[in-house]
């Protein structure tokens, strides 16, 4: 295994003890939508090292992810699960370099905004809204450093 895919194993296992497991999950797929909405503000910078990086850090955690799947135990669930975890990282690592990057990091957003407030729905956590985080994406990067 790689030194990444074990901090993302490393952060799932320390978000499952500090929290019940499905919460932790949607914890961590907040943390993926925040990568992505990093990723594309570096990206409309031209700043595509950070990019890569901040992509990264979503891959790695997906990976972590998919990495903690009991194909076993979960069935039909778990495949849909590491098919789904799996689609997106390609994804992800497909999209630096693209001329409508940012579109298409918005599209990943969308659907696993969707998928974490499936998770959410299993916990106590609120659920968050498509609209808000598209803003996200259209926030230029210079702003925020100056506020």
């Amino acid at each position: 295994m790689s030194y990444a895919m074990n901090r993302a194993i490393g952060a799932y296992r320390q978000a499952a003890v500090a929290v019940p497991p499905l919460a932790a999950v949607t914890l961590l797929f907040d943390e993926v939508l925040n990568a992505l909405i990093l990723t594309s503000r570096h990206l409309m910078d031209r700043e595509y090292e950070q990019a890569h990086l901040r992509s990264q850090r979503a891959v790695g955690i997906l990976q972590g992810l998919r990495q903690n799947l009991d194909l076993k135990t979960g069935g039909p669930v778990a495949k849909q699960l590491l098919d789904t975890y799996t689609r997106n990282i390609s994804a992800i690592n497909s999209v630096i370099g693209k001329p409508d990057a940012n579109r298409r990091l918005q599209q990943l957003a969308s659907g696993l905004l969707e998928l974490r407030n499936a998770w959410a729905e299993m916990t106590s956590l609120s659920q968050r809204s498509l609209e808000p985080l598209m803003r996200e994406f259209e926030i230029k990067h210079d702003i925020v450093r100056n506020a």
